[in-house]
């Protein structure tokens, strides 16, 4: 990530995501960002379920960027690394819709567990 770096560590508990929403809320707005708000927010609140929902860990949520450009981390302590899959009848549709509101997303792994990040872009129209 380059530039400032605004770091938020979600509680292990019900209110997390929502925590982590309003955390992304507020950060883009500093940021200035120009692009949809309301995308970011949902990326967010997936990755960070996800994190609650396969580990036993804190989730940190890191933003950084600028008026047109975005990048989400969202680092856990699980070493296991997300994958996509088909959806089922009850969950699968996270990393799907991921993958369709951003530019780009992965997984880095860590000393401490894993980094999925993903990178947003404001779209230009002519």
């Amino acid at each position: 990530m380059s530039g400032p770096v605004a770091e938020f560590s979600a509680p292990v508990d019900r209110g997390a995501a929502g925590l982590a929403r309003d955390f992304v809320r507020k950060t883009l707005t500093d940021l200035g960002y120009l692009g949809d708000h309301s995308d970011v927010v949902l990326v967010v609140s997936e990755l960070v379920s996800n994190a609650l929902r396969h580990t036993a860990t804190i989730p940190v949520v890191r933003l950084a960027g600028d008026a047109l450009r975005l990048r989400v981390e969202v680092e856990d302590g699980s070493p296991v690394l997300p994958r996509t899959r088909l959806s089922a009848t009850v969950g699968g549709w996270g990393l799907q819709l991921v993958q369709q509101l951003t530019t780009a997303w992965g997984t880095t792994p860590d000393p401490g567990g894993k980094v999925v990040w993903c990178e947003m872009a404001v779209v230009a129209t002519s």
